[in-house]
Formats: C-alpha cells, structure tokens, sequence
C-alpha cells in the first residue's frame, strides 16, 4: 500500500479559526498530518494585551488531529522571539514531504525555513501581509531586498486574497506560486448558525429591544486606535443631524473601550452596545441579527471577522485600507459590498445610508456574501489540501 504524503504544519500556537482546518485535513485521510505547535497559549489561559483580558479557546478540537507542543505545555507569546530548537529533531523524525509555515519574523519560523532548505523539503508558506496600509519608506525597502531574497527558497504560497498576492508579486513570487486557500473559519459550525439564522436574528434583537425593522451595524475586533471603531461613531453621528438612526454592535475589548464609550454617550436617538468579548460559540448570533458589518479599520491585513461576517450572509463595507477586499476576495465591490476611503467619515456615512435604506440590495449583498464564502470555505478545509497533494505528488525533490 502506497504510504500517504506527510505534510509538517509549523505554527506559533493553537489559532481557535486554523484548528478547524486542521480536523478537516485530517478527516480528509488524503494525508499524514502533524501539527507542531511552539506555545500552548490558547490551549492554557492568557492575557492578551489588546483585548485586555483573559483569553483560553475553546473550539480548537487537538483531539482530532495529530499535533505536538515543542515547547511542553508552556504559555511562550507568539512575539518574534518564540523559538523551539527542538523542531529540527522533531521534523528529521517526521520526515515530511512538505512543511507549511506561517510568516517569517519569529526565530521558530525562520529556524523551521533553514531546516527545510538544507533538507530540500518543499516549503509553503502562509501570510496575510498586504501593500494597503501606511509603511515607512526605509521598512518598505529593507522589506524589498529581504523578502525577495528569502521567497526565492518558498515552494508555494497559500494566498488568502488580491491583496495578499500583489504583496507577494512585489518581493518577486511568480504568480504560478499561488495556490489560493483564503482564510478558514470553523465552518462546521458557521454551516449550523447559518441555518438557524433566522432564530439567532430574533433572539439577539429581542435581548437589545431592537426593532425587527431597525437597521443594525455591527463591528468585530480589539478596541485599539487602528480599528477606528470611533470613525464608525463618527459616521453615525453625522447620520443623526439627517434624520437617520441606527443601532450599532461593537464587539470586543481593548484600551479604547472607555474612549468609545464616552464618544458614543453623545448620540441622541441612535443606540451603540458594547457587549464586550464575545465567545466564538456565540458570535455567529450577532452577525445574524446585524443588517450590515462595517471595517473602518486604518491596518487590517485580512479580516477573520469578515470571513466570519460573509458566511453569516452580511453585506460589507469597509475602508480602502484593508486587505479583504478584491476581484475575487471576500469583499466584491458593488456585488456584496462598498470600499470607502479611510478616514472619509462624510464617505462612510453616505453609504451606510444608502445600503440601510435599500432593504432589496441589502438581501442582494447579503446573499452573494453567503454564495462565496461557502466556496471560500470549501477550498480552505477541502481543495487547498488536495492541490498541495497534487503539487507534491509531481515536483520532484528539490536539489
């Protein structure tokens, strides 16, 4: 019986949307799978700074899939000082016929880049970088002359967007590198809260007191100057002085929740909640009884939250400066959602206005969301893997 490829996933520690992924290539029996994690953070309690809170997941499912904890059991941030000598051993014992990584600015994951180059294992690699936001000239060119260098040794590149891949196109990845995967979410579950939308929708809405015909924005993520969740305030403010109000979800914690809190206490009819941290388990709820999602976000390279957002069946409009948006990425411009320019809150205002006040384009939106984030997903849990199997089976070793 001809013996399974061995694909060697190297990661910074248990991520609650990749785990998903995981049990699903497992599951797929295609191939041997084993999961090398360099910090048990996530799977044991910790504080993470921009939440500003306790974090522990608790959907990461390590029973289904084989993995190891390099480091023991031991909480090491994910910063670029995480390391785990011990990988080189552990990978020379797997003898893996590909090893996928993700990034390049901790020790661990450069460490894990040396070892497949001299063991001339085939390399794919995982980002979500893009060329949108602001960067400082001298970064942008150090960045230049090392990432050109540094891809040349990369096999494949497991894009998640438009914006993803003209990033790797700039440090010098040919295209035909790409193998597009896009971001998993733990779709199992999205599959079931989508189904059961409907309900979800009327049992958030009931416990705020909102209208079934109110108009609902929702947000997710770290309260942190570069979400700008004030900008979407803002926007909402200025809507008032026209006559249109609305109620707005900001999920999430961080060192602004105060700051926002105080902006929001001016509105006069308006409604802003800040439900704080909410658990995975129950945040399909809230994109359920949400009309539209909104990401005024100044850096935001690949939202999960808009993955999340999408499958839920939420038009989207967000700032030009995030990276979830292009031809065939999560948000498609006039076909589920709008791209406004960052900081233009007149900008964001129109059209917030515009979609809330067209309930048939907002179904319109809302159903092309679901349509192909179903297709996203399908290639991040199914096809990505089968397509790295294909690409193994015929490029030779390298030499």
């Amino acid at each position: 019986m001809k013996e399974l490829p061995k694909i060697a996933i190297v990661v910074s520690h248990p991520i609650q949307h990749f785990c998903p992924q995981y049990v699903s290539f497992a599951a797929s029996e295609q191939a041997q799978i084993r999961v090398f994690f360099g910090s048990a953070l996530g799977y044991k309690k910790y504080t993470d700074k921009n939440f500003g809170r306790e974090i522990v997941w608790g959907n990461l499912q390590l029973d289904k899939f084989d993995h190891l904890f390099l480091n023991g059991e031991a909480v090491i941030q994910p910063d670029g000082n995480l390391d785990a000598p011990s990988v080189e051993k552990e990978l020379e014992l797997y003898q893996p016929n590909i090893v996928i990584v993700y990034g390049y600015f901790q020790k661990l994951q450069r460490r894990v880049y040396r070892w497949a180059v001299k063991n001339k294992v085939l390399l794919a690699f995982i980002g979500d970088s893009e060329l949108r936001h602001k960067r400082s000239a001298l970064k942008d060119l150090l960045k230049y002359f090392y990432l050109r260098r540094y891809f040349r040794k990369i096999s494949f590149f497991l894009t998640v967007g438009n914006a993803n891949e003209a990033y790797y196109k700039k440090y010098g990845a040919p295209s035909n590198k790409f193998v597009r995967m896009h971001f998993p979410i733990d779709v199992n579950q999205y599959e079931k809260r989508y189904d059961l939308r409907a309900s979800l929708r009327d049992t958030i809405r009931q416990r705020y007191g909102i209208d079934e015909n109110d108009i609902v924005l929702i947000v997710v993520g770290k309260l942190s100057p570069w979400k700008n969740q004030d900008h979407l305030i803002e926007a909402i403010q200025l809507l008032e002085t026209k006559g249109a109000y609305y109620h707005l979800f900001i999920l999430g914690s961080g060192e602004m929740k105060a700051a926002w809190e105080m902006k929001a206490g001016g509105l006069l009819h308006s409604k802003i909640y800040f439900p704080g941290f909410v658990n995975i388990e129950e945040l399909p709820a809230y994109y359920a009884a949400s009309d539209i999602y909104v990401h005024p976000a100044s850096v935001e390279p690949h939202s999960i939250a808009i993955s999340e957002a999408i499958y839920m069946g939420c038009p989207v409009i967000l700032s030009d400066r995030c990276g979830s948006y292009g031809e065939d990425d999560d948000v498609q411009e006039d076909k589920n959602g709008w791209i406004f320019e960052f900081g233009k809150i007149s900008q964001l205002a129109e059209k917030i206005q515009l979609l809330g006040i067209n309930k048939e384009l907002r179904q319109t939106f809302g159903n092309y969301s679901h349509d192909i984030a179903v297709s996203f997903q399908r290639k991040a849990h199914y096809t990505v893997l089968k397509k790295l199997i294909a690409q193994i089976q015929t490029m030779p070793k390298l030499s």
